[in-house]
């Protein structure tokens, strides 16, 4: 017998219908992933997870969520209660959702009696009445993520109403993830972008395209899109309807010179750190190169457009971010680099004002010359003209045009982007930007008074370019061919500066260099750390910041896709991947992935025993800070969420104190690290950036 046409019609709309992702809304309760979150990923002892129901309900109502959600309720009799989910459902206590002595549904028999599940030292199991109300474990099925592998498929996905919205997304091992939400739209080349005013139905299962750049930075084929304004929210929950107790906002700026890279770099979008630091972690593409700060004086080309990106963004996330678990009155920004210096720029626009409450600054190019300096020290549209503007305006041909502007935005993108010369630096547009640099001393102009982290990696200069082949050649030889091409890296005659800094012996890495040393201490010094720690002192001077903590990473993991030979541990056959606990060059980005909880997604194996556990204190130490402005976690957080790592570590080096002019002591971040004296005082002062350089 032939099937009707209704029959044939209804199984392609019912199929649809059974697989359609399940609304948030119609679930009637928040959502809460249950996981033990250790970066050691499918290795972890801590293997069991679960989702909340957290809304109470009959264990039929429960069950029916869970049954929506393609899960089962949650059974110790397949996980084990105490690998993970005893210790999640206590600091959901900690947190003061719960009381101690509260019952979770868990899996019953079909024919009855229920059961319920309390927290104990022992499976503490109660038969109650189905009827009662509680809140229901659901198991969890998430797959494991990382660079190379997604499950984003039907089962394991939700729709959340956001505004107008409904924003489908879809949930892994680690958390709930909303990739390539489109925050504006591409509101045309050298336009300042507004927020996008969505409403329907958004994919948010693939992440966005990325921004123009070059090939280096994308690892593939030349381009991109101008089109490439997203987001990506990681968040270890969801929020029912009226919920008000949501979890402070990470929002990060990715680095790279303000010419490449992504919020989407190595298919990672923070979900393991959101997992880990109980946090809602956004990462967004902005406009780069000359498509995003190209400044031509006597047009309407007045540069900043991807720093007109990050305000446009952080609109959005004040808008929206609420729905997805996020405090839009507690929003962090952080960033390393370029990303560093972007947050800075935010500390310096009006523009921001208000929209966020704290930032972290990581390896931010810096100094009083050349181009690191342009990152701090902002250029006026006279000179980006004269430096950029009419260079590109030569390359292309359009100087000879009646209307430049009109010339440049007609230009295919790939012309623009395969130019030689780059607009990449913040300039004056009296918009985003008023004066040159922040008034930290409190003189005229905006400056958010913020609480801000703030440091730099050991040895950041050892990715600036310098030859590695001779380990016997001199510092003046190393710095020189730097000098003779540009400004770029260095301010000063090498042997100027070789003479007149205070250069004592530096810990030497395994292979035996010399110039090589004191060449990426200079450079270190000029580019990254002198003006970083002048900042700090008159912040706090002037109290134009709020508290400022210091640090220098010791210990660093170079990314796979961004390194040198230089800045990773020696190899031996004990221990093939490099032993970080000897002497090498923690250079330029080498904390990004230890910050990002990424190391694991990354691919990036252990080394020893201690990248893991260093990782897990470094996501705890930022956690706190986006958390309530202060560093270092309470004691009876970490006991809740069974950081013991963490904790044995923290009571061992003492508290991160704050800095201050009379106490300038920073964090030194390795394993048994703790607080030290801030580092290279001296050899800024004979660089000619003290710490009263603003002063």
């Amino acid at each position: 017998m032939r099937p009707s046409t209704f029959a044939v019609l209804c199984a392609a709309s019912c199929l649809q219908q059974a697989i359609a992702a399940p609304s948030l809304s119609s679930l009637g309760s928040s959502l809460t992933i249950l996981k033990e979150e250790d970066f050691l990923a499918e290795n972890s002892p801590k293997s069991a997870s679960a989702i909340l129901v957290e809304k109470d309900k009959t264990y039929s109502q429960g069950k029916l969520v869970c049954d929506q959600l393609t899960e089962d309720v949650w059974s110790p009799d397949t996980q084990d209660f105490f690998a993970g989910v005893n210790s999640s459902l206590a600091y959901q206590v900690y947190l003061g959702k719960y009381s101690p002595v509260q019952l979770f549904w868990i899996k019953s028999p079909s024919s009855g009696p229920c059961k319920a599940i309390r927290l104990g030292r022992t499976l503490n199991i109660k038969t109650v009445s189905c009827s009662r109300r509680l809140p229901t474990l659901c198991t969890h099925s998430g797959a494991w993520s990382n660079y190379t592998f997604t499950d984003n498929s039907a089962p394991y996905q939700i729709e959340v109403p956001a505004g107008g919205m409904q924003v489908t997304g879809f949930r892994d091992k680690y958390g709930w993830r909303f990739d390539g939400i489109k925050y504006a739209d591409f509101p045309g080349r050298f336009v300042h972008s507004k927020v996008r005013q969505a409403t329907g139905a958004v994919s948010a299962l693939e992440f966005g395209e990325v921004c123009y750049q070059n090939e280096g930075w994308r690892g593939g084929p030349v381009g991109g899109s101008e089109d490439c304004l997203f987001l990506n929210i990681a968040t270890p929950y969801l929020p029912g309807a009226g919920q008000k107790k949501l979890k402070p906002v990470l929002f990060w700026l990715h680095g790279g010179g303000f010419t490449g890279n992504s919020g989407n770099i190595r298919n990672y979008d923070g979900v393991a750190m959101a997992a880990r630091g109980d946090i809602v972690v956004v990462k967004i593409n902005y406009r780069l190169g000359t498509f995003g700060y190209l400044a031509i004086d006597g047009t309407p080309i007045k540069g900043n457009y991807g720093f007109g990106d990050m305000i446009t963004a952080l609109k959005w996330v004040r808008r929206n971010i609420r729905h997805f678990g996020g405090d839009p009155n507690k929003v962090t920004l952080a960033g390393d680099s370029a990303g560093a210096a972007a947050v800075r720029a935010m500390i310096a626009s009006p523009k921001a004002e208000g929209l966020f409450s704290g930032g972290i600054l990581q390896s931010m190019p810096s100094g009083w010359r050349g181009y690191p300096g342009r990152f701090t020290n902002y250029t006026t549209l006279a000179e980006a003209t004269q430096e950029t503007g009419n260079v590109i305006l030569q390359m292309t041909g359009c100087n000879a045009a009646a209307n430049k502007a009109h010339c440049l935005r007609n230009l295919h993108p790939d012309v623009l982007n395969l130019l030689p010369a780059r607009a990449s630096v913040p300039v004056v547009d009296y918009n985003i930007f008023h004066s040159r640099t922040l008034p930290i001393t409190g003189g005229p102009g905006y400056m958010a008074r913020v609480p801000i982290m703030i440091g730099a990696n050991r040895d950041e200069g050892g990715m600036t370019g310098l030859d590695f082949t001779d380990p016997n050649a001199s510092a003046i030889d190393l710095l020189t061919p730097i000098a003779q091409r540009s400004s770029y890296f260095l301010h000063g005659e090498p042997k100027d500066l070789v003479a007149m800094a205070s250069l004592p012996e530096f810990p030497t890495p395994a292979i035996p260099y010399g110039g090589q040393n004191v060449s990426i201490r200079i450079l270190t010094d000029i580019n990254f750390k002198c003006e970083s720690w002048a900042t700090a002192y008159s912040g706090r001077k002037h109290n134009t910041l709020g508290d400022v903590y210091t640090f220098t990473f010791n210990r660093t993991y170079q990314p796979l896709w961004w390194t040198g030979s230089q800045c990773e541990p020696p190899k031996s056959p004990e221990h093939p991947l490099g032993d970080p606990d000897q002497e090498y060059f923690k250079c330029h980005s080498g904390e990004v992935d230890f910050v990002l909880g990424m190391t694991t997604y990354s691919g990036e194996f252990q080394r020893n025993e201690l990248d893991i556990p260093f990782q897990q204190l470094i996501v705890d130490y930022w956690s706190s800070f986006i958390k309530s402005e202060d560093p270092n976690p309470p004691k009876a957080y970490l006991k809740a969420r069974n950081y013991w790592g963490t904790l044995n570590q923290i009571e061992a080096t003492g508290r991160w104190q704050k800095f201050n002019r009379h106490n300038r002591k920073m964090r030194w971040l390795q394993w048994n690290g703790g607080q030290v004296d801030l580092d290279e005082e001296e050899q800024c002062e004979a660089l000619d950036l003290p710490l009263t350089f603003y002063e």
